[in-house]
């Protein structure tokens, strides 16, 4: 009888004891033409993070220019000037910046603009579909944005000149700080309203670069107030934590996060299972499996599978997800490892 890991992986989630830990790949890393079935009939569950929500711009024009080489050219026109991004193609339908919207202190004025015309729009059939789809082979969740911070750094900036920012033109990247906190806030409400019942937002924090005061001050704040909208509604917040987290280590268990997701134990990062376990006892643990060990012999993959179990204990509230690429020759003898593993561990 094929088991249900739609319910493994939402008992794990909800502090009880699975059968089986679970173990899931997000379904966008699964590389074309790769045969999956083989995989999934033993255990190995799909990850499926979709929208709930779509955007749409009013007086404000979009204009999208495919060039040569996957580059996409993307225009924002609105009353007042416009801004523009380059992106280029990269691995799995995924494009990569190579030219950020805001590129001098002007722009921001402009960038407010585009923010404050922002409306979300429920896509809540399309992400019931989905879920249709995926059944009881893994579990669909809804994939919100940066939190603003970050969505800054990341999307309107980009990593080094948000650096610069920071000090150059502090005054203006705080203003669309305040817009973007702002305009989130409606899609809050939208999400907490939705079909769903586990929700990412954001993540990709890099603590070194952002510092742990700044994410005290303008991160905190934000996941503090979507997670009590959301558990008004009895919905769970969880955060894509794939980096060093060490440095905010203590902020994170003083949030309201319901779990931890992409968590990554060494050898990659410092912080180990058990630490995880032990610095935020209340939350859920979903980790990303360390990716360095994948391409590793196949005693390590076995040896690094167990201590991940031992160290986390019971199994209740505790999950390994594969949340990076794993290279093609290694993907298929790396998951029938740690798939078995877990099998044997879990007698």
């Amino acid at each position: 009888m094929r088991r249900n890991l739609r319910v493994e992986i939402e008992t794990a989630l909800e502090g009880g004891i699975p059968r089986v830990t679970p173990l899931t790949l997000y379904d966008l890393l699964v590389p074309p033409n790769f045969e999956i079935d083989h995989l999934c009939a033993q255990g190995l569950a799909i990850a499926a993070r979709r929208d709930i929500y779509r955007i749409e711009y009013r007086d404000v024009t979009v204009r999208q220019i495919h060039e040569k080489g996957g580059i996409r050219r993307t225009i924002y026109q609105t009353p007042i000037g416009s801004l523009s991004e380059v992106q280029q193609m990269g691995l799995y339908n995924a494009y990569c910046p190579l030219e950020h919207p805001i590129k001098q202190e002007s722009d921001y004025r402009i960038a407010e603009f585009i923010v404050n015309h922002t409306h979300y729009l429920p896509r809540f059939s399309q992400f019931l579909e989905e879920k249709r789809k995926i059944a009881d082979a893994g579990i669909v969740i809804a994939h919100t944005c940066y939190s603003p911070l970050l969505d800054i750094q990341i999307r309107w900036i980009g990593q080094e000149r948000f650096c610069y920012e920071l000090t150059d033109h502090e005054d203006a990247l705080m203003s669309l700080y305040a817009c973007l906190r702002t305009k989130q806030r409606e899609m809050y409400s939208l999400v907490a309203s939705s079909p769903t019942r586990y929700c990412l937002y954001g993540g990709n924090i890099v603590p070194e670069m952002v510092g742990p005061d700044r994410v005290r001050k303008y991160v905190l704040p934000c996941w503090q107030e979507f997670a009590e909208v959301l558990a008004n509604e009895n919905k769970k917040l969880g955060v894509h934590l794939d980096a060093e987290n060490r440095l905010i280590s203590d902020i994170i268990a003083e949030s309201d996060l319901y779990f931890v997701e992409a968590l990554t134990p060494p050898p990659d990062c410092s912080i180990s299972v058990a630490e995880a376990r032990k610095m935020w006892p209340d939350k859920k643990i979903w980790i990303n499996f360390p990716s360095s060990i994948h391409i590793c012999p196949d005693d390590r993959i076995r040896t690094t599978t167990r201590e991940l179990l031992e160290q986390a204990g019971k199994r209740d509230g505790f999950l390994i997800g594969v949340t990076e690429d794993i290279p093609v020759q290694h993907m298929n003898r790396s998951l029938s490892i740690i798939l078995q593993t877990i099998k044997e561990y879990c007698r």
